[in-house]
């Protein structure tokens, strides 16, 4: 039997990079837009390499793109690969054929139901010396509070002080670059993933091999609980990788992302190889069995 694989990854600064990006950390390749910004200049680019390894996948292999952005800013992105299913608002919400997971939604609700509006998560961005190091706020979002910081003027003190606020509102508050997050307490992607994982083995009736990309905090318990997973050299979570099967890929930006889409592949090819030589001495057996009586 084919064994089932589930790859879960991160979007940016994982798979998609701006040109800003690129231009800080390095490894540009050619690639393509897959988000303009408001002026139509590109926003977020996809190497040709990975996504021409991402296109090569098997057909059964299972893409999920697993994001800390809201729905609204999933929705800007124009990926060319298929992806199955979806994880948004680091895990506040599950797609599977683009429909919203009535299950997982109604999780959602009730975590949203024991914490404060975002409103006031916002309020508080605001309030914790907000004029001296908040540059502006991302989309508003029941789920998700984004905001743009300066790092150089957001001190240890201000964001110690403005997470254990949020902690009192139900809300936990992350720092990722200079995007200052905040979501419910119970959202979490490595959740949302091992729930996708279940569906994949309900609907194949086998446990997936799960393969897991990332760059960031966000990512750290997603990529340690999957068989194999990829971080971005130059990242986040680079200086200090999750406990696992975790490879650091040998260089930053687009020539990470093509790496891990082409590991994906040899992977996922390899899987296939390995399943048909099984099968093969299955039926070599059956034969000898067949010989003998």
């Amino acid at each position: 039997m084919l064994e089932p694989v589930l790859i879960t990854t991160d979007l940016d600064r994982t798979l998609i990079f701006s040109p800003r990006a690129t231009a800080q950390l390095g490894g540009a390749l050619p690639a393509d837009p897959v988000e303009s910004a408001h002026d139509g200049q590109a926003s977020g680019e996809l190497s040709h390499a990975a996504r021409d390894a991402l296109l090569a996948l098997p057909r059964d292999v299972w893409i999920c793109v697993a994001t800390s952005r809201s729905q609204a800013r999933l929705a800007r992105l124009r990926l060319p690969f298929p992806a199955r299913y979806s994880i948004a608002a680091n895990g506040g919400l599950v797609h599977a054929d683009g429909a919203r997971n009535p299950d997982w939604a109604a999780r959602t609700v009730r975590l949203l139901a024991g914490a404060a509006p975002a409103a006031e998560v916002r309020a508080v961005f605001a309030d914790c010396g907000g004029g001296e190091w908040l540059e502006r706020f991302g989309d508003e979002d029941e789920m998700c509070c984004l905001a743009i910081v300066s790092r150089d003027r957001l001190t240890a003190g201000h964001f110690a002080d403005l997470a254990a606020r949020c902690v009192e509102l139900g809300w936990e508050a992350s720092l990722t670059g200079r995007k200052l997050y905040a979501f419910p307490a119970g959202f979490g992607k490595e959740r949302a993933a091992a729930f996708v994982a279940e569906m994949v083995a309900r609907e194949t009736g086998a446990e997936p091999l799960l393969l897991a990309a990332g760059d960031s905090e966000h990512d750290r318990l997603m990529l340690a609980e999957a068989n194999l997973a990829w971080v971005p050299a130059g990242s986040e979570l680079a200086e200090a990788p999750p406990g696992g099967a975790v490879t650091v890929t040998r260089q930053p930006g687009h020539a990470a992302a093509a790496q891990i889409a082409k590991d994906w592949l040899a992977v996922c090819l390899s899987n296939r190889a390995e399943a048909r030589t099984s099968r093969s001495a299955v039926r070599g057996v059956d034969a000898g069995n067949s010989t003998g009586r």
